[in-house]
């Protein structure tokens, strides 16, 4: 369950800062969360209903009667198993960094420092024989970070990060920066503290070897790596990379934020020459955490064709459900008032309280780009494909040169583009995340929450190059 991707179209909308006060109780935020999804939420208006209906009541009583006791980080579990039960990867609990200062004071004291060194971390890692878990090694975040993940003496599937360079003088080397658990279903839990000493509680998974998807947050694997790689930038893991392998280019991308646009941008056009010469192309999308759909346009006219397939989802008007909280979203995330597209929304969103509106028609479409490179194309994909990477995915599904291989993707398209609000006064450390907008007005038939969008052809995923040689070979026809 991937609880928390980029948005896929809008950057967060955050709630802003208010003045210190008393916490609300678990009991008190869990009700929050409820009224705003109920508010909100197309998903909940489109979805729960009868027996499913039926069931949410249900569930939320367990949890109310949970969260009357729940205390602290104990509330955080309560919260995240209500809106858990939507599986939706746009419905999430937002953990904000916000800490006082005697949470800080009290935590760096309570800081635990571990025997782990550079030496003895790699020592360990490299032992003939050893048998390592998927997670273990040395990991870095492109921001300074660099910590080994090793097993943990506390118990089996249990694994500590320490500190091997520090990214602030807060956190000295050696010491235990987040708590690891392996899931039965191979994820993780992860408890991992930041530079502030906040705690976060995150869902994790390792992809293609090289890729620890955080949820969000991404660590790149620096040691131990295999003995073919590129897939994963060296010293930021979230940058894109292009590598040629004969006449193959392999574009992997593992984030559209838009921070990475640029870097997006000067990749492909350095690599022009390359992309228009190449027989083929394979854009590894394994772990994509999702952001902006236009991110990875650039690419757009070597993976796009004249004629079109027909495409599994589509066709149905992109729909908000009106609230105030969605009024107020529409006015910070869209533009100026002053904008047409902007007034006409919050003119159809203001009029007609409760009911969802269509989103006002799109401009008339720019002349199609010129196509451009290889005659064969291939898209890998994973269940950590979320968000904006679907975008993407969803375009490649529709061009007659290329072809969708891997697993079924997250499936976060029925309802996208996320908003973050406030559910009770003076809560400073949980928000709500949930998607502003519907897909369909039909949902959920014809979704893919749940699904996920499924490849021309499975296989398996699950390692680096090769994954990449047994596509190639098929886009050879071997």
């Amino acid at each position: 369950m991937h609880r928390c991707s980029l948005p896929l179209l809008l950057g967060v909308a955050l709630p802003s800062a208010l003045p210190a006060q008393h916490a609300p109780a678990c009991a008190v935020l869990l009700e929050g969360f409820r009224a705003k999804i109920e508010a909100n939420y197309a998903g909940f208006h489109l979805e729960v209903r009868g027996a499913r209906r039926r069931a949410y009541d249900e569930r939320y009583e367990r949890l109310a009667r949970e969260a009357s006791a729940a205390a602290g980080e104990a509330c955080f579990f309560v919260l995240d198993r209500f809106v858990g039960w939507f599986d939706d990867p746009h419905v999430f609990v937002f953990q904000s960094t916000h800490l006082d200062t005697a949470t800080t004071a009290e935590r760096a004291r309570a800081v635990r420092i571990s025997g782990v060194t550079e030496s003895t971390a790699r020592s360990y890692l490299s032992t003939a024989g050893r048998r390592l878990d998927p997670i273990e090694g040395i990991w870095y975040d492109g921001r300074g970070l660099r910590v080994a993940v090793v097993a943990d003496s506390e118990g089996a599937d249990t694994f500590r990060a320490v500190v091997l360079t520090s990214d602030t003088t807060l956190w000295p080397v050696g010491a235990v920066r987040a708590s690891i658990a392996r899931r039965e279903d191979g994820r993780y839990r992860v408890d991992l503290y930041e530079r502030n000493f906040a705690l976060r509680h995150l869902d994790a998974a390792v992809h293609k070897e090289v890729l620890l998807r955080l949820s969000p947050g991404i660590w790149g694997r620096e040691f131990p790596r295999p003995s073919s790689e590129g897939l994963v930038d060296r010293r930021d893991p979230r940058r894109p990379t292009l590598v040629r392998w004969g006449n193959t280019v392999v574009v992997s991308v593992v984030s559209h934020d838009p921070a990475y646009a640029r870097a997006f941008d000067s990749l492909v056009s350095a690599s022009d020459s390359a992309l228009r010469s190449a027989e083929r192309l394979i854009v590894d999308l394994r772990g994509n955490e999702g952001g902006s759909s236009w991110v990875t346009n650039p690419l757009l006219p070597f993976i796009e064709s004249r004629e079109r397939r027909a495409g599994p989802y589509g066709g149905d008007r992109t729909v908000m459900l009106s609230s105030p909280d969605q009024i107020a979203y529409a006015r910070s995330a869209f533009g100026p008032d002053t904008a047409a597209f902007v007034r006409e929304l919050i003119g159809r969103l203001t009029a007609s309280p409760g009911e969802f509106v269509p989103l006002p028609s799109d401009p008339p479409a720019a002349p199609d780009a010129p196509l451009l490179g290889p005659p064969h194309v291939a898209i890998v994909t994973d269940g950590g494909t979320v968000s904006a990477g679907e975008v993407l995915v969803l375009k490649a599904l529709r061009s007659t040169r290329a072809r969708v291989f891997g697993q079924p993707t997250a499936g976060a398209l029925d309802y996208p583009s996320v908003n973050v609000v406030r559910v009770a006064p003076g809560e400073q450390r949980w928000h709500l995340g949930y998607p502003t907008m519907a897909s369909s007005a039909h949902l959920p038939r014809n979704g893919m929450r749940g699904k996920g969008i499924a490849p021309d052809a499975r296989i398996a995923v699950w390692e680096l190059w090769p994954v990449i040689v047994e596509v190639d070979r098929r886009l050879r026809g071997g």
